[in-house]
């Protein structure tokens, strides 16, 4: 059965983002208040935003002088950047949908996926996976091959790990389902950043110390290691994506062998609208306000 769900994984109608149970982006996947669920959200989203503007103030006056644009140039910072805005957006979702509907979030309250929650479907997977492509990188080559004293403080050290302990948090704390053809989206970001460092760089942009490159693994000059570069991004998209999916059925499993003695050895797709129907009508789930 393992490889029947992954095979209509591989369906042309998972690269959509067509879902059967929108609520899920909204709420825990764990039976907890759904008000104390979106103040913890709100919390969460106000550090993010001070962490992401205290990081800033300090590299820019430690590193980057008057040149504050610099910041930019860093597909860390990118990454950094889309996830605190999905934090805050998933926030601001929660509130305004739990707030719209009455605190009663469940399968019955959309009749269909609305656009907003599609938009957060991909920030999340987009987000998600460059954040542990960022830590992957950085632990496996960046911080060994790069001795610039940007990658070599404790905050970096940090930002290039935090991320990813919040990324691996949330996916077993939220509802939101994870699937694996979405690691084209994160590729396409990829493809981007890649664009914008060989353009910024091939015409003479510089950075710290004058070098024209953001990262010794990245520098232009030499394209076939530029290239080399950018197809382990590739590969490492692609685990980043099964992990974020394995950790989702993990989370599921957990739940359904918890609260309904059940297991998950159903389709994907036959299980989350079953589960979603459970959830709903099962008394002892519905948690009282």
């Amino acid at each position: 059965m393992a490889c029947e769900v992954l095979v209509r994984e591989f369906q042309s109608d998972n690269l959509g983002l067509q879902y059967d149970n929108p609520s899920d982006f909204l709420r825990s996947q764990w039976p907890i208040n759904q008000k104390l669920y979106v103040g913890c959200r709100y919390l969460v989203s106000m550090a993010m935003i001070g962490w992401f503007l205290a990081d800033i103030i300090y590299e820019s006056q430690t590193f980057y002088q008057d040149r504050t644009w610099t910041y930019a140039v860093f597909a860390t910072n990118w990454s950094f950047f889309l996830l605190v805005i999905t934090c805050v957006y998933q926030t601001v979702c929660s509130l305004v949908y739990t707030i719209k509907s009455s605190n009663n979030l469940d399968e019955r309250y959309f009749d269909r996926m609305p656009l907003s929650l599609k938009l957060l479907w991909v920030m999340k997977n987009v987000s998600y996976n460059s954040a542990l492509i960022v830590t992957m990188s950085y632990w496996a080559f960046i911080l060994f091959l790069d001795h610039s004293k940007i990658f070599q403080t404790d905050l970096s050290r940090l930002k290039h790990t935090l991320n990813s302990v919040y990324v691996i948090c949330d996916v077993m704390i939220s509802a939101s389902p994870f699937r694996l053809l979405h690691m084209f989206y994160t590729m396409i970001l990829g493809s981007i950043y890649a664009l914008f460092n060989a353009i910024y760089f091939l015409n003479d942009g510089t950075i710290l110390e004058g070098r024209h490159y953001a990262y010794n693994v990245l520098n232009w000059v030499k394209p076939t290691e530029a290239i080399v570069t950018c197809t382990l991004c590739i590969v490492l998209a692609i685990l980043s994506q099964t992990f974020l999916f394995l950790l989702y059925r993990l989370r599921v499993w957990i739940f359904s062998k918890v609260f309904f003695k059940e297991t998950v050895l159903t389709p994907l797709d036959d299980f989350e609208s079953e589960m979603s129907s459970i959830i709903s009508d099962h008394p002892s789930y519905t948690v009282k306000e």
